[in-house]
């Protein structure tokens, strides 16, 4: 398994001198893979030119491997106005500016519900869905589906669904556990037997639910049994990412080194 983070997962820093900093403290942990969420203060791709600019820059200073692009793909509902701009821009340009730092995996979300939803609208969630595996195909692209709170691929059962509807070579999954506990707070193992041909990444972070939402916590501090996530993937012998998410609420400088620190002692 490979240790990798995001860009926004290190430290709090978003100023104009927060990547020499960023990629610092994720080398003096082992960590040199990062997945591109946050360039500075503005999510990835629609950025400062000068921030995307020093990204690069440092990256290469610092031997930085990007492997992966998030830009909040499909995180608006079916009927909402910007859905033609994620649909017809957003994934375009996400290829677009990746090819450039040869990059070449695209997360995306599974679309959010809507009051509004019908009996038809899985079906135009999973027309979106394989019309983006195909595009992004094409350029040699993989795209991984993130589970996320309130949209079609909420709960392990529901992002099943979606990737088997699909069927598509080039979509691929993001096992999240986090974001999976926050949906209905159950244990990831049944979950994790059904999605486990799907995984291509993992996203790792700890937490749990207090007073009616998701409260991030230091990796086994949490309910989200981090331990016994890493075990099952031994389990399997899996070889793909482990995205460490260590952020927490307020984010410190701290959270980082301390959630790496469990979790190298499981691995």
């Amino acid at each position: 398994m490979k240790l990798a983070t995001v860009t926004d997962e290190v430290l709090p820093d978003r100023s104009e001198e927060c990547f020499p900093h960023i990629f610092e403290t994720a080398l003096a942990q082992g960590v040199n893979t990062f997945e591109i969420r946050m360039v500075e203060a503005k999510r990835y791709p629609i950025v400062e030119a000068s921030a995307w600019t020093r990204m690069r820059k440092y990256g290469e200073d610092y031997g930085i491997n990007f492997t992966t692009v998030s830009p909040g793909l499909f995180k608006t509902g079916l009927t909402h106005d910007l859905m033609q701009v994620h649909r017809g821009q957003l994934a375009k340009m996400s290829m677009d500016l990746a090819e450039t730092i040869n990059v070449n995996t695209l997360v995306t979300f599974g679309v959010l519900r809507e009051a509004t939803d019908g009996p038809d609208s899985f079906a135009k969630v999973v027309e979106i869905m394989r019309e983006t595996a195909e595009m992004a195909a094409a350029r040699g692209f993989t795209v991984q589906l993130e589970n996320f709170p309130d949209t079609w691929a909420d709960t392990a059962e529901n992002c099943l669904a979606l990737l088997e509807a699909v069927d598509h070579p080039a979509f691929g999954y993001v096992w999240d556990v986090g974001n999976l506990y926050d949906v209905d707070q159950k244990h990831f193992l049944d979950g994790y037997k059904m999605l486990k041909p799907y995984i291509r990444n993992v996203h790792l972070k700890d937490g749990q639910y207090m007073n009616g939402h998701m409260v991030w916590q230091h990796f086994g501090k949490g309910k989200t049994d981090i331990k016994g996530q890493i075990e099952a993937l031994k389990a399997d012998d899996y070889k793909g990412t482990l995205t460490v998410e260590a952020k927490c609420e307020p984010q410190m400088d701290e959270d980082f080194p301390t959630s790496l620190e469990y979790l190298r002692a499981l691995l």
